[in-house]
């Protein structure tokens, strides 16, 4: 097969080598046959590994021919272009060289993409022969330009032809510019390009783009003589029928460069620039006078522009497009969000602000992303030096105006999300362009945040996915830029560098983070200092938002600012004013014990009893002189709010901090107490932020003390009975956290399971609305909640914190083996409604639900499903993997230290939990037959976090170990999913051990199903992500040994997997994981090698005389490694009937002794698979016959069959019948040797 795929080559390479020559003699029509020759000569389908090869040449002669054409079409535009005959042969000329450049490059293309081997073409062949491509392919566009006298006569131009052959030449010499920057024949077509460009702009040929440009600046135009005419149009009549103003004029234009845009972003958003585009959209933006959707289309238009590097880099400086315009576009229409006024044109419009902040956030991430590129594009010498000039980095390209993102992010926060009917759905608003009671805008603004306060690689990819996703709705959410975490540099090139080389990129490492972290520390403290205000904001937003999720959001997001700040001080002098802690200082010690005591002083039940009379005074006076007609909260229970949303805030941000303000930093140390006042506040706002204090506060366990005081006296009850479901979940967790910390809690099954009630009770308190409560299992843990009303003002499911709160509470007690054995049998709490679904069903249609991967709960949900497929026993193992002690260790540690009763009391409940191997696969099978498996694909499908997908496959990795369900997961997806796993080509490390995960789960799921009931894409494509695994250095021994047996199983199947095993390289990793330090990883891997006989590529590999050294080594290995040396010299004798390798075999110069001393060694199956390998190569005769025999096994053959002819010494061998079947095979096989040496 080699040698036809060689002389298919050589006939091709002779045709391109002739028509060259014919070239160069100026033979152009005799180098076109001889290129299409070359052509027809190379087959259509080939193997994988002839693919890359045939591919490149095909690609070459393609662009050969492609430049005959060239030719001719140029000698043609050069004759009498009036000739009809003459222009239509120019015509089919230039469109036949279009064709064979796409041609070449869709062929060149299939190499990059991964459908052709790659083995034979580097990267450098693929760029150099593509740029020639491009460059011919636009050379033949630019043909078509018309001339100057051409211009003097429209009938002979097709405009739309021109503008769109120009745009495409344009497109494709730009391509070749990204990776060929030296290429000046290319920068010199750009620029006629270019020029010819310019030139239609301004006569009758002008494009698209140049004639709306010029529309909307004569509209603009237009729109200031009108509006200083002062006339208006107040009759209804003359109104219907008057012709549209300026402003109304503008759409269509920008409709049309949206679609510009929506076809091909870099070129249309460059000409845009070259024409001035920026200084006449940005007014239309900010006219008030314009229509709302004309300034919405000029928004996205820019943000689109500026998704192309090169279009910010030239024509978004900041006089082009000016910060602070667009932070007085945002206040201007928070302003109106909060007048009340009636008119379209008289309320704040959130699509305007939302889409402004995506442009404000484009400009952010253009400016990090040239800080990225300035830090890591330089080169670094193999001394360790830094090349200092980068090409295309603007050292000095300055960073968007920070005071302008202050006023953004301040205004957007302030924007009125209270608005409109407060028994209305919030979220229904968002779909309202005139943004009344709208909450897109402060997400949005938490987005600018997100991105202005990136520390780090991964929080600036974050933001970046982020600005995509709130600009989706502009013509283009693409970007020119890479992932800011692909510079990283991987383990892979850290073994190709030198050493000087790592420490050098290590400390540019080192300073861009500390430069980011800085940077990032300076915004949090100038937005949340007292003079910006943005800290008090985001509280007040947070405070009067009826939007759960958004209340949760911005207390995140203000965790995620402080988190910033490494120092617990700096903390604290931050939030000391918003705190009300006005005596904190620097160093000050109030976290001591005395002041915990006075606030656990403050906690008994007859002083709060002593003040209820005042403070009652107090609260009826403040509701009646501060609340207003608009339902605004009264100022003190605001102030309380917005302190107690910010201790919530650092609770889950900075733990010891948010503790510390719980204690003594909220209103200097009356913290619990205004805690209080907030639980018996009755506002559900001002309780959901209790109840979000007292579920952070339950996870800190220096903050428990202050939690369980309040658990004790009751004060959490009215959390517990409130309405909202939201409120009381918080209360629930609060509950679930403190009581499983508690051992004498977390041991009483009643209390567990009455926590497990209140949980379920929560995933469905939003769909089951009116029903009634499933009765308490256990009336201590859970009395208050027979006490529910029904009611019909409860968020909807999408705008709700309860039911990730049930999912957070079941996490924690699904630890407990009596709680996954509930679950796992279909648990439902007694008394619930006839014909609800069990806690099992209700999980899994959760995660089934669309959008559930993207969710906060999905990774609780992740948890879940984990621990119910896991054993104790097996986390506890898994917990000392690198530890320097095992877990057998640490349990005799243990035991020395413990009484005889204590031993049979731990032994005992060992008993009692009864989370055995066998009790896991029971619970495992009733999983899969739950749809487990599938609701795992579905969060895998929509998460885009890197930690709920670690914790997804590892809780499929769990089921996979099942071999009984294995076929269920494949048909619910599981199989599917795992091969579609992609992190691109620079994964980072938490990316990697993704796909390490998903690749360990594809070897669970096929080592023992059946390749027939796999399609074809399952099996072909699983092998792929295989051999990555066996490759794969940091994976453990377990995924290494799992991944060869699979392999081992697909290749059973046949030629099919056995090619595609050869075209990923497949024979090298196997032959390379024959040398694992691991005994069953070896004994896999030869194996495996042994189901690749007799592939033609594997009777080559073993006929190496290296590689065949190798094998008999391991053939005569057999006293330390048995079951290697058995599968090694099995493959020997599978492969002994090619003659090839025969001939080889018997040439090794220690064959003599491998056949000796198999023969001799006393191991029944050796000597029977030696005995197979002696009769082949006997059968080949010749040099292969002389070679048996020199190393006497006709004899040996002889006197083996004499001796055990008799039965009765048979006998004496004392072998088991097993044995027995194989010793009289090998006794029929000796006996055949010695017949066929005779």
């Amino acid at each position: 097969m080699e040698n036809i795929a060689r002389g298919i080559l050589s006939q091709a390479e002779g045709f391109k080598k002739d028509g060259n020559d014919a070239f160069r003699k100026g033979d152009i029509e005799g180098a076109i046959g001889l290129y299409t020759s070359g052509l027809d000569s190379l087959p259509l389908n080939s193997s994988k590994e002839e693919s890359a090869r045939f591919t490149l040449l095909s690609s070459t002669l393609l662009s050969n021919r492609a430049m005959c054409r060239l030719k001719l079409t140029e000698r043609a535009s050069n004759g009498n272009a009036s000739n009809g005959s003459t222009s239509n042969k120019r015509k089919q000329l230039q469109n036949e060289c279009i064709d064979d450049c796409t041609l070449a490059l869709q062929r060149l293309d299939s190499i990059r993409d991964g459908t052709a081997s790659t083995n034979s073409v580097s990267e450098s062949e693929k760029n150099g022969l593509r740029s020639k491509i491009l460059y011919r392919r636009a050379k033949a566009l630019s043909l078509s330009l018309p001339s100057l006298e051409m211009e003097n006569d429209a009938t002979m131009i097709n405009e739309d032809e021109v503008e769109s052959n120009l745009n495409a030449a344009a497109k494709d010499l730009l391509q070749l510019l990204s990776f060929d920057v030296n290429n000046r024949e290319a920068a010199s077509l750009l620029r006629k390009v270019r020029e010819s460009h310019a030139r239609l702009g301004g006569g009758m040929g002008r494009s698209r783009i140049s004639r709306a440009l010029d529309a909307l600046r004569s509209a603009g135009a237009s729109a200031v003589a009108v509006m200083a005419d002062g006339n208006e149009i107040n009759d209804v009549q003359s109104a219907m029928t008057r012709q549209p103003t300026p402003q109304e004029e503008c759409l269509p234009h920008l409709r049309l460069l949206q679609a510009c845009l929506a076809e091909e972003v870099a070129s249309t958003a460059q000409e845009i620039g070259r024409r001035g585009g920026a200084p006449i959209l940005l007014p239309i933006a900010r006219d008030r006078q314009q229509c709302q959707h004309a300034r919405i289309a000029a928004l996205h238009i820019l943000s689109a522009c500026c998704s192309h590097d090169a279009f910010v880099v030239q024509y978004a400086m900041r006089e082009s497009l000016p910060p602070q315009v667009l932070a007085q576009i945002v206040e201007e229409e928070s302003a109106l969000s909060n007048t009340g006024s009636c008119g379209n044109n008289a309320t704040g419009s959130a699509d305007i602000a939302v889409v402004t902040m995506a442009l404000l956030i484009r400009l952010i991430l253009h400016w990090d992303h040239r800080q990225v590129l300035s830090f890591f594009s330089p080169k670094i010498r193999e001394d360790g030096t830094v090349e200092p000039n980068v090409a295309n980095v603007d050292h000095n390209f300055p960073e968007v105006d920070p005071s302008s993102v202050c006023r953004v992010a301040s205004a957007a926060f302030l924007w009125n999300c209270d608005k409109g009917d407060p028994e209305s759905n919030d979220d229904a608003s968002t779909t309202n362009g005139n943004g009344s009671g709208d909450t897109r805008v402060p997400r949005a603004a938490l987005d600018l945040l997100s991105a202005w306060t990136a520390a780090d690689l991964d929080a600036l990819d974050a933001a970046s996915e982020a600005c995509a996703g709130i600009s989706s709705s502009s013509s283009s959410s693409s970007s020119t830029y890479v992932k800011a975490s692909h510079h990283r540099i991987t383990p892979e090139e850290i073994r190709q560098m030198k050493p000087r080389q790592v420490a050098a990129h290590r400390k540019r490492e080192a300073e861009y983070r500390n430069a980011n972290l800085q940077r990032a520390i300076r915004h949090t403290s100038m937005f949340c200092s007292k003079e910006t205000g943005g800290l008090d904001h985001m509280l007040t937003c947070a405070a009067r938002a009826k939007d759960h999720r958004l209340r949760r959001e911005v207390g995140l997001q203000i965790g995620r600012l402080v988190s910033n700040l490494e120092e617990g001080d700096d903390v604290k002098k931050l939030v000391a004013s918003a705190l009300g802690c006005a005596d904190w200082k620097v160093g000050s010690d109030k976290d001591g014990k005395s002041n915990l005591n006075k606030e656990l002083h403050k906690l008994t039940i007859e002083e709060l009893d002593g003040d209820d009379e005042e403070k009652d005074e107090v609260d009826k006076e403040e509701k009646t002189t501060e609340e207003d007609e608009e339902g605004k909260l009264p100022k003190k229970l605001l102030q309380t709010m917005k302190r107690g949303q910010l201790t919530a805030s650092l609770l889950i941000g900075k733990p010891e901090v948010g503790t510390w303000a719980l204690k003594c930093g909220w209103s200097n140390g009356n913290g619990v107490s205004e805690l209080k006042d907030l639980i018996s506040s009755n506002d559900p706002r001002a309780m959901s932020i209790a109840s979000e204090i007292v579920s952070a506060a339950s996870s800190v366990e220096s903050s428990r003390p202050l939690l369980s005081a309040l658990v004790e006296e009751g004060t959490l009850e009215d959390l517990l009975i409130h309405p909202d479901a939201d409120v009381r979940s918080g209360a629930a967790s609060c509950a679930a956290k403190i009581g499983l910390a508690s051992k004498a809690l977390s041991e009483d099954r009643g209390e567990v399971m009455g926590l497990l009630d209140v949980a379920i009770e929560l995933l469905f308190d939003e769909t089951e609305q009116g029903n009634d409560i499933a009765p308490a299992a256990n009336e201590n843990a859970l009395s208050a909640m027979k006490k529910l009303p029904t009611s019909s003002n409860r968020f909807p499911e999408t705008e709700s914190t309860s039911m990730d709160r049930g999912i957070e509470v079941m996490a924690y007690l699904a630890a407990k083996t009596f709680v996954k054995e509930e679950l796992a049998s279909g648990y439902a709490p007694e008394g619930s409604p006839p014909g609800r679904k069990t806690a099992l069903q209700r999980l899994v249609e959760i995660a089934c639900a669309p959008n559930s991967g993207d969710a906060q709960m999905a990774y609780g949900l992740a948890g879940i499903f984990n621990l119910l497929s896991v054993s104790v026993e097996t986390l506890r193992k898994e917990a000392f993997v690198g530890k320097e002690i095992t877990k057998e260790q640490y349990d005799q540690l243990q035991a020395l230290g413990k009484t005889e009763e204590e031993k049979e009391a731990a032994a005992k409940k060992d008993e009692t939990e009864g989370d055995t191997p066998a009790a896991v696969s029971e619970r495992i099978r009733k999983l899969a037959n739950a749809n487990v498996p599938r609701a795992i694909v579905k969060l895998l499908e929509g998460s885009n976090s890197d930690a709920t997908q670690e914790k997804l496959l590892e809780g499929m990795n769990r089921m996979a170990s099942e071999s009984s369900v294995r076929g269920l997961m494949i048909q619910q997806g599981c199989l599917s999913t795992c091969l579609n796993m992609d992190k691109g080509e620079k994964p980072s490390d938490a990316e990697k051990k993704i796909l390490r995960q998903a690749r360990s789960c594809i070897a669970k799921l096929l080592v023992t199903t059946d390749p027939n009931i796999l399609t074809v894409s399952q099996r072909s494509g699983s092998i792929g992500p295989l051999i990555k695994l066996i490759r794969d250095n940091d994976a453990l021994d377990l995924m290494h040994f799992e991944a060869l047996l699979s392999i081992t199983n697909l290749a059973s199947f046949g030629d099919e997997t056995k090619n595609r095993i050869v075209a990923q390289n497949g024979i090298s990793a196997l032959g390379y994981a024959m040398f694992s330090d691991h005994e069953m990883v070896r004994q896999a891997a030869t194996e495996a090698m042994c189901n690749m006989v007799p592939h033609p590529d594997m009777m080559e590999y073993l006929s190496k005389p290296d590689n065949l050294r190798v094998w008999i080594a391991f053939s005569l290995d057999y006293e330390d490694n048995y079951e290697c040396a058995r599968a090694a010299v099995g493959c020997l004798a599978m492969a002994c009937p090619d003659p090839e390798f025969a001939k080889a075999l018997v040439k090794c110069n220690n064959f003599r002794e491998m056949v000796r001393t198999l023969m001799e060694c006393g191991q029944v199956e050796l000597m029977h698979r030696v005995l197979a390998l002696i009769a082949g190569l006997i059968e080949h005769g010749g040099d292969c016959r002389k070679a048996v025999e020199a190393t006497g096994a006709g004899q040996f053959c002889d006197a083996y069959v004499v001796t055990y002819q008799d039965k009765s010494k048979i006998k004496e061998l004392n072998f088991t019948p097993s044995q027995r079947e194989s010793f009289a095979s090998t006794l029929s096989l000796a006996k055949e040797v010695a017949r066929l040496l005779r």
